[in-house]
């Protein structure tokens, strides 16, 4: 079961209510960092007039996120002047977000001349080819977090000496403790990818892992 919560495609985050069991939601958080995307891998720094030591700047230049369909190596220029504040939009060819990233500021004359060549990666490898963040709680009433309980096979309960010590209203409420066995799973996208795509990318991605492992064992 899969209920939307939210779905926010211009903050490119979304959040949903689901029944699975905890082992496979954490399997697919998991997976995230699986997803192939490209990022800036390599930086020839040609002139740099900021304050910024060139490292730091190859540095901002990585955590970029590019959104492409590529799977080819794909090459970027950075040619600015200041005064200014570059972001990551000021770069050529476009990158594909329309994030502003701050990546350095130039003061009066200074001069930032970049040629970088981004290439496709997994976060599991580095983390600037992460497409996102994934995690998820026990969808429970924000109330009642301090009278949970998780027993020895990790069920989630409430103490009878401890039900007796809350309100009509709150007593109710732990009635539905039932509830707790749904998880809010949520995903929030850098920019690569749709928010939505990540979570089905994700499964695709625990698949074949899976299908490898199947082959393994036999």
């Amino acid at each position: 079961m899969i209920k939307i919560k939210n779905y926010d495609k211009k903050n490119h985050k979304l959040s949903f209510i689901t029944d699975m069991d905890v082992s496979l939601a954490n399997a697919i958080r998991r997976s995230v960092l699986e997803i192939p995307v490209m990022a800036i891998d390599e930086v020839e720094i040609i002139k740099n007039d900021s304050a910024l030591y060139d490292e730091i700047v190859a540095h901002r230049m990585g955590l970029i996120p590019i959104k492409s369909s590529s799977t080819k190596e794909m090459k970027f220029k950075l040619v600015e002047t200041g005064p200014k504040t570059v972001y990551a939009t000021d770069i050529t060819p476009e990158i594909g977000t329309d994030l502003k990233i701050p990546i350095v500021m130039l003061e009066k004359e200074q001069e930032l001349e970049i040629v970088a060549e981004a290439r496709i990666g997994k976060g599991v490898d580095h983390i600037k080819y992460s497409p996102g963040l994934a995690y998820f709680k026990h969808n429970i009433d924000e109330e009642l977090l301090d009278y949970i309980r998780i027993d020895g096979e990790g069920k989630l309960h409430v103490e009878e000496e401890d039900i007796k010590k809350l309100s009509e209203d709150k007593k109710k409420k732990i009635k539905s403790i039932k509830d707790a066995d749904e998880l809010q799973f949520n995903v929030e996208s850098w920019g690569q990818l749709d928010a939505k795509d990540i979570f089905i990318k994700s499964i695709e991605v625990l698949e074949e892992n899976l299908e490898e492992l199947d082959k393994l064992v036999k």
